[in-house]
């Protein structure tokens, strides 16, 4: 396969034009169509001023358009910033100035809150692109770009050691870092990742988990990178989901765990036959027992997946199908290129059996935070790197997660750190003091859950501390639900003990993350 993504797209448009590559809302794109607009979008992008090395923010929904611009970044040598299209304003503003974004690409329905950004974003001047719009004064039209560009390709191929993918990852101060991914090492992910699915150009893939993160992303480009057909939807509910897959005959899809569980949950499962399907794969988040259980009766002859992996580092293990119900709640053994140890407090691999922090080598992604020096001392040892997870391996070499990054959160697939959500609260006049945790839940794996101490003589409902999270924090950040405490468990040094603060909620579950 090549080394860069736009050449392995030149290749299939070159000597399978008439393949069908993209089917969107939008309609249907041959291999030579996207290799058309994707050409002119580059041209037109280019002479906005976006040069080599800058970066692109992109804030959408999923569509034929997202997985265009990919492929014109990969093209040009420029890095994405996508975008949680759930972003409240502030994070928004955080991300692309933070990255020094060049352009902003959004969806007209975002566009008041994109309208209201723009005397606060300095880096991307006046190239603001709506992706479905007319455009106007001050704005570009995403089509119009299209049209107006010439079908020619940059004159020097990308820089296979520039940033091509820098995804936002929240971090423990509250602030989210910006993971940079070098084109190469996210080239030589998708060739790994194409032999450990044994995904071909005879294979259609469905995708409907938002493209803005990295999971979706990666398997969306991996079917592109192998000329098979990619089925994008922005509409994740279960009757579409089930005809497109029906209709389009699409071989394999990945889904967050929640996402599965209100597929399995549906009436209307059993009124499709979805027997095109011959790999199914689940990440993001641990795949509760009941819901892979519900998979494995569903789909016998799909093979079932479920990874272990992150923002930093790419694929990092993969429990196969064959061994989904007899280490049902491991993660799998490391994939090939990568390489896992576990080592204790003083850097010192622990045995099998026991738990240790998890550190990766090998083929990982990151080359650095971005402007951020000391979180990326921070996360390496030597030529490993780590997430803050725990593990242990069992005695055949399969991985367990026991614990995970230090007090996130991950609901619905989302990373969702309580910093974030306490600085919010604590700006409450009633709150003394707060927690935030993670509690279970059948639907999302794990809701927010603040637990608040009010200030004496004060007086705060749960609807109005939820309420007054939602000026300033987007809808996954929300806490679902409140809970009153005379006082929160504290250590000597008057620190708040989360840990001691989350585990009733926990006590009697049947996976402990």
């Amino acid at each position: 396969m090549p080394s860069r993504i736009g050449d392995a797209l030149h290749w299939f448009a070159t000597y399978t034009p008439e393949k069908t590559a993209i089917i969107s809302s939008l309609g249907s794109q041959t291999y030579g169509q996207l290799w058309s607009r994707v050409r002119r979008l580059a041209d037109s992008l280019a002479d906005i001023g976006i040069k080599p090395g800058d970066r692109v923010a992109l804030l959408m929904q999923n569509s034929s358009r997202y997985l265009e611009l990919y492929q014109a970044a990969a093209l040009m040598g420029v890095a994405v910033v996508p975008l949680n299209f759930r972003f409240v304003a502030s994070e928004i503003e955080y991300v692309v100035n933070h990255s020094g974004a060049r352009a902003l690409v959004y969806d007209a329905a975002l566009a008041d809150t994109v309208n209201s950004l723009r005397d606060k974003l300095s880096s991307v001047g006046s190239r603001y692109i709506v992706s479905d719009g007319s455009g106007g004064e001050g704005t570009y039209s995403y089509e119009a770009l299209i049209a107006a560009g010439a079908e020619v390709v940059p004159d020097a191929p990308a820089d296979l050691d520039a940033c091509y993918f820098q995804g936002y990852t929240s971090g423990t101060t509250g602030f989210p870092k910006g993971c940079v991914n070098p084109h190469r090492a996210f080239a030589d992910c998708l060739r790994r990742m194409a032999t450990i699915y044994g995904i071909t150009a005879n294979d259609r893939e469905f995708v409907a988990a938002p493209l803005f993160h990295e999971a979706p992303a990666l398997f969306a480009l991996l079917q592109l990178f192998c000329g098979g057909t990619v089925i994008v939807t922005s509409d994740t509910t279960p009757a579409n989901v089930f005809g497109m897959i029906d209709r389009y005959k699409a071989t394999w899809t990945f889904m967050v765990p929640t996402m599965w569980a209100a597929m399995m949950a549906s009436e209307e499962i059993d009124a499709f036959d979805l027997g095109s399907l011959r790999i199914v794969i689940s990440g993001g988040s641990p795949l509760p027992t009941h819901i892979k259980a519900a998979l494995l009766e569903r789909f016998p002859r799909a093979g079932l997946n479920e990874f272990y992996g992150g923002t930093e580092v790419g694929l990092i293990s993969n429990l196969g199908p064959d061994d989904q119900r007899r280490k049902v709640r491991s993660v799998g053994r490391p994939v090939i290129g990568m390489f896992v140890e576990l080592r204790d407090e003083n850097g010192n691999q622990v045995p099998n059996g026991e738990v240790g922090e998890i550190h990766i080598g090998g083929a990982t992604l990151i080359r650095e935070y971005f402007n951020n020096p000391e979180a990326t001392a921070s996360a390496r040892s030597g030529n490993f790197f780590t997430l803050g997870d725990m593990g242990r391996f069992d005695e055949e070499g399969y991985l367990y997660i026991v614990d995970r990054k230090k007090d996130m959160i991950i609901s619905g697939g989302e990373n969702i750190f309580p910093n974030d959500i306490e600085d919010v609260i604590h700006g409450h006049p009633a709150v003394n003091m707060v927690a935030v945790v993670g509690a279970p839940d059948p639907k999302w794996g794990e809701i927010v859950v603040a637990v608040v101490v009010l200030k004496e003589g004060h007086s705060a409902t749960e609807a109005d501390l939820i309420a007054y999270c939602k000026d300033s924090l987007s809808s996954f950040k929300v806490p679902k639900k409140i809970d009153f405490r005379d006082q929160l468990p504290m250590s000597s040094f008057g620190k708040i003990l989360r840990r001691d603060v989350r585990k009733p909620y926990w006590e009697k579950q049947e996976v402990q993350v």
